[in-house]
């Protein structure tokens, strides 16, 4: 039984007939009960298990008289300070680059207007890639946040309802959905008609015959759905659904671009 209390490390002074009484009572103590004492000094109450040790303390244990048991030591290696090559070298890992650029998966055929689809996307700051094949391209959705998706009805069969890979987005979550462009091309559609985007769960759809102005209508198309889904983004970052959303990323991107068209106006100015 301790002989010190555990909070000003002062001896408690106990006669024989209170350690008897405090052992008599500990004896008579109920499995997991403890017993409650005060410092005769501090008059600070602390407690006691059955075996007379304090809570947390084993039996073989006790607090040593006049001082407190000190707390092991645990040695623990910080992590190394950061490389800083890059510095002198002036290179940033590819991977570090590519994180922060939005990505677009793309499937469509060369024949199909592979070229213009990749430089529409390029041009609005999209990272596009290519699927070789529909199994391919469901691999890369499923490990890979693409922002933006586009697939050609015709890719690997003649209907869009056949299409695996459609069927995958029309059965994809839809938090992770509306986070996402998603853009149909065939020579079933109406370009920019948004009934048949709508009915098809797509964002944007375009004809074969308007694929040479792919560019302007990707452009359209992402003002107009960032209005749409860019207030429910908003909403779902600020609940902590979501950390982030390629609307408002769109909408920061085309701020930036018109306060830095208004600064080249001003410098412009001639005085």
């Amino acid at each position: 039984m301790i002989d010190t209390c555990p909070h000003c490390q002062e001896p408690l002074n106990l006669s024989d007939a209170q350690k008897d009484k405090i052992k008599l009572a500990l004896d008579k103590l109920p499995p997991g009960n403890l017993l409650k004492l005060g410092c005769p000094q501090c008059q600070k109450p602390f407690e006691l298990k059955s075996d007379g040790t304090l809570p947390g303390q084993g039996a073989d244990k006790p607090l040593a008289a006049g001082r407190p048991q000190s707390a092991k030591v645990v040695n623990i290696t910080p992590p190394p300070p950061p490389d800083l090559d890059w510095l002198s070298t002036g290179q940033i890992q590819e991977k570090e680059v590519i994180e922060d650029i939005p990505m677009a998966l793309i499937i469509i055929k060369n024949n199909q207007g592979k070229d213009t689809v990749w430089e529409a996307f390029e041009e609005e700051s999209f990272l596009p890639v290519f699927a070789e094949s529909l199994d391919e391209a469901l691999d890369r959705l499923q490990f890979t946040p693409f922002s933006a998706v586009l697939l050609h009805s015709r890719f690997e069969g003649n209907s869009l309802s056949s299409n695996k890979f459609h069927i995958f987005m029309l059965k994809m979550d839809m938090l992770r959905r509306r986070n996402m462009h998603y853009t149909l091309i065939g020579p079933e559609f109406q370009t920019l008609y948004d009934l048949q985007a709508i009915s098809n769960s797509a964002n944007l759809v375009v004809n074969d015959n308007e694929i040479g102005s792919f560019n302007l209508i990707l452009k359209k198309s992402l003002y107009e759905n960032q209005k749409l889904f860019g207030p429910m983004a908003e909403a779902l970052i600020n609940r902590g659904r979501i950390t982030s959303s390629i609307w408002q990323d769109i909408k920061i991107k085309a701020e930036q671009k018109m306060k830095s068209a208004v600064l080249k106006d001003l410098l412009e100015v001639k005085v």
